[in-house]
C-alpha cells in the first residue's frame, strides 16, 4: 500500500526523522518493537496483518502524511539503514529514548527492551493496534464450551418445566432428537429468563472468580502502564517503582512490595511479573545484564537480589562473581548502590546447606559494600530461628521461577518499609554515609 506524500520542502529533517521512527514503532504497538526489528534485522511476526488498508491510511494521515506506512521496519519503510547514521545499538536505544512520547520496557527473563510509542495525535490509533486479535484467537476451543459435568440431567429437567410453561413447543423433542452436546448447546444458549432459571447452578465465569492474590487497586491509569508519580517518589515512566526516592531492584519480595504496599502496577504485556527493576525470578547476573541495558539508573538505588540463586542451588562461588559483575554494573553508571543481606528463605529452616550459603553470602555483602542494609536481623529471633510470623503460611508459584517462594505477609512487608525507610534516614543524617547523597 502507497501513500503519496505532500513535498516537505520547509519541513525539519530531524523531526521527519523522529517522526518515521514514531511510525515504525506504532506499528508494532501491540507487542512493543526490538532494537532489531526497528532497524530491520528482526525475524519476528508482523504484528498489522489484521489491520484493514482504512486503519493505516488513518494513521498514516494522523501522522503528518509521511511516507508509506507499513507493518515493517525502518529499513524496508525509508530504504535506509539505521546503523548508518548511528555508531552502534546502544546510540540508538539512547537516542529513542529522547524522542517525546517514546519509552521502553522490559521483556521477559532475558532483558529484551521493547519500545512503545504513542502521542496525542496517535493514541487511538495505539489503542486500536492493541485491541486487534491475533487470526488465531478467532478459532473457537471446543474446551471452553466443555460442560463441567453431566448435562443430561438438568437439561431434560429444564425442558420438561419449560415446556410446562410454554404449553409444549418442541423444545424437549429437539433435544430427544439430537443427542449431541453441540446440539443442547444451541438450544440452551436461546433461554430466556423463567422460572427454569431455579433449577440451574450458575457457575461464575473464571474472571469474575475470586482470588485472594488478585486485589484490585483503583485509582490508577490504563492502557500504557503509566502512573502519576507523588512526591516521594521518582518519576516512575524512566525509574520504575521506588521508595523516599530510590528506586527498587528486586525480585518477587521487592515485587510485591512495590504492588501491595507501595501501589505500583506490573507492566503490561509480558509472561513474567515485572514493575520496573522489579522482577519476578530475577537472579544476580540477570539483574546486571539488566543494569547494563536500563536506559535510566537513579542516583541511589535499593538492591535485594540473590534469594532465587539460593533457592536454586547456585554455588557460592558462582554467587560471588555474580553479585560481583552486579555491583560493578552500577558503578560503570557512576551509582554506588544500597545493597540489602538477604532476609532468611522460609522454605529451608534449620541449618541446612542453603541457610549457610545466605549467611556466608550476607557476610560477603556486608564486607565489600560500603552502602549496606542488614535485613536478615530483622526476620529472626534473637537465637536465630525465622519469625515464621512475617513470611506467607506456605510456599506459592511465581512467574518467573520454578522454585516455590515463601513471600512476606502484610507484617513482613510493612515490617521491611519501616526498616528500608530507619535505615535511609539513619545514612541521610551520618556523616560518612552523607557523601553519597
Amino acid at each position: 500500500m502507497v501513500l503519496l506524500a505532500p513535498p516537505t520542502t520547509n519541513y525539519d529533517r530531524e523531526e521527519e526523522f523522529k517522526v518515521e521512527l514514531r511510525s515504525v514503532i506504532i506499528t508494532r504497538s501491540k507487542e512493543g518493537a526490538t532494537i532489531e526489528e526497528i532497524i530491520g534485522t528482526g525475524k519476528g511476526d508482523h504484528h498489522l496483518t489484521t489491520i484493514s488498508g482504512t486503519l493505516m491510511l488513518m494513521c498514516a494521515l494522523v501522522l503528518f502524511f509521511i511516507v508509506p506506512l507499513h507493518a515493517d521496519d525502518y529499513r524496508e519503510l525509508t530504504g535506509t539503514d539505521l546503523m548508518d547514521l548511528f555508531y552502534n545499538r546502544t546510540v540508538l536505544a539512547r537516542y529513542l529514548s529522547m524522542i517525546d512520547n517514546v519509552w521502553c520496557s522490559t521483556d521477559g527473563s532475558c532483558g529484551t527492551l521493547l519500545w512503545f510509542c504513542s502521542t496525542p495525535r496517535t493514541k487511538h490509533m495505539v489503542h486500536l493496534i492493541q485491541q486487534q486479535r491475533s487470526p488465531r484467537a478467532g478459532r473457537s476451543n471446543y474446551r471452553r464450551y466443555m460442560p463441567r459435568g453431566p448435562l443430561a440431567a438438568p437439561v431434560v429437567r429444564q425442558d420438561h418445566q419449560s415446556s410446562r410453561l410454554t404449553g409444549g413447543t418442541g423444545m424437549g423433542s429437539t433435544l430427544a432428537m439430537h443427542g449431541t452436546y453441540r446440539e443442547a448447546a444451541q438450544v440452551q444458549e436461546p433461554a430466556r429468563p423463567s422460572q427454569s432459571s431455579r433449577f440451574q447452578s450458575k457457575r461464575p465465569s473464571r474472571v469474575e472468580r475470586y482470588n485472594p492474590y488478585s486485589r484490585r487497586i483503583t485509582g490508577r491509569t490504563g492502557g500504557t502502564g503509566w502512573r502519576q508519580s507523588r512526591s516521594d517518589e521518582l518519576d516512575y515512566s524512566m525509574y520504575g517503582p521506588s521508595y523516599h526516592r530510590h528506586q527498587l531492584v528486586g525480585d518477587d519480595f521487592f515485587l510485591a512490595i512495590a504492588k501491595w504496599e507501595l501501589g505500583f502496577s506490573f507492566d503490561q504485556g509480558h509472561t513474567i511479573d515485572m514493575s520496573g527493576l522489579c522482577i519476578s525470578g530475577l537472579t544476580l547476573s540477570e539483574a546486571a545484564k539488566r543494569v547494563e541495558v536500563a536506559p535510566f539508573i537513579a542516583d541511589h538505588v535499593l538492591v535485594n537480589v540473590g534469594t532465587v540463586d539460593l533457592l536454586h542451588g547456585r554455588a557460592m562461588i558462582d554467587l560471588i562473581h555474580d553479585f560481583d559483575q552486579l555491583v560493578a554494573r552500577f558503578r560503570e553508571r557512576n551509582v554506588e548502590p544500597i545493597m540489602t543481606t538477604l532476609a532468611p528463605i522460609a522454605n529451608s529452616g534449620g541449618r541446612t546447606p542453603m541457610a549457610e550459603r545466605l549467611l556466608k553470602m550476607n557476610e560477603y555483602i556486608c564486607r565489600t559494600c560500603p552502602r549496606t542494609i542488614d535485613l536478615w536481623k530483622h526476620f529472626v529471633h534473637a537465637n536465630g530461628t525465622v519469625r515464621f510470623e512475617c513470611y506467607q503460611p506456605g510456599p506459592r508459584k511465581v512467574s518467573g521461577s520454578i522454585m516455590p517462594h515463601v513471600l512476606w505477609n502484610k507484617l513482613g512487608r510493612q515490617l521491611l518499609l519501616g526498616v528500608l525507610g530507619n535505615e535511609i534516614a539513619a545514612q541521610l543524617t551520618t556523616d560518612e554515609q552523607w557523601r553519597y547523597y
